[in-house]
């Protein structure tokens, strides 16, 4: 029997930190994990956007934004959906869809137009600069042709 290749774990425990939510001054504690990846196939994501965003949103908010993020076509950032899928797909009701996308859009995470949400590429992204500015550029006309 040839022993098992031992994979090396690519996720080291870093300790804990403080972070200041500079909108409220709240302080907390939070464990950091640094997960060793290539820079190719990595998901850049702010962690600053994302603490505040998920501080406004509750629990079933959440399961919407995880249906997003799960979901979203990853080289545009985009995800064709209309609302009442959403609600279906993501199991709330689509009051919930209707606010958890009002409360995305106005901190400026997502734009949408009839069937389509488009994450902001500050968010997150794959890949390199270059990439980062022409999906900041679609998203920009994303937004536009709604208007």
């Amino acid at each position: 029997l040839m022993p098992k290749e031992r994979k090396e774990n690519k996720v080291l425990y870093a300790g804990s930190d403080e972070w200041i939510n500079s909108r409220t001054g709240e302080v907390i504690t939070a464990n950091q994990i640094i997960k060793k990846t290539d820079r190719n196939g990595f998901m850049i994501t702010y962690l600053s956007a994302i603490i505040n965003l998920i501080e406004s949103l509750g629990n079933r908010k959440m399961q919407v934004v995880k249906y997003i993020l799960d979901n979203m076509d990853k080289s545009t950032n985009t995800l064709i959906i209309t609302n009442r899928e959403l609600a279906k797909k993501s199991n709330v009701s689509l009051d919930t869809v209707s606010k958890t996308l009002i409360i995305l859009k106005k901190a400026k995470i997502i734009t949408t137009r009839t069937g389509a949400i488009m994450i902001s590429p500050e968010l997150v992204h794959k890949g390199n600069k270059s990439k980062e500015q022409y999906l900041l550029t679609k998203f920009q006309e994303f937004d536009d042709e709604e208007k």
